[in-house]
């Protein structure tokens, strides 16, 4: 396991324990993780590894706002739910998986 520290960018060395207590966050990962996120830094994908924990954080965030969004709310109980519902009451409404690959594949080779 790797221990990590991050300091908000609030934090100055200046600053009591008191007062920067809440700007310090100690992280325990597994060492996999760690590797991960040193692998980003090493590619430049990330500048450091604070980087790397802040884009994991916002897509947890737009993750968590997408997932809360009233409006996909509603479109699932509208639209997705009963159309799941028919197709599971009468499965012979659905298309099988090989037959829609073939499909698309078929339209991509006409553009080509």
């Amino acid at each position: 396991m790797i221990i990590a520290s991050v300091r908000s960018p609030t934090y100055h060395r200046d600053m009591s324990a008191a007062e920067h207590e809440d700007d310090l966050v100690t992280l325990v990962v597994p060492s996999e993780v760690a590797a991960a996120v040193k692998a980003r830094v090493a590619s430049g994908e990330c500048a450091s590894q604070g980087d790397v924990v802040r884009n994991g954080l916002r897509l947890l965030t737009e993750e968590d706002a997408l997932l809360n969004d009233p409006d996909v709310e509603q479109w699932l109980r509208e639209v997705a739910v009963p159309i799941a519902e028919a197709t599971l009451a009468d499965p012979s409404r659905s298309i099988p998986a090989d037959e829609v690959r073939a499909h698309f594949t078929a339209r991509r080779a006409a553009r080509a």
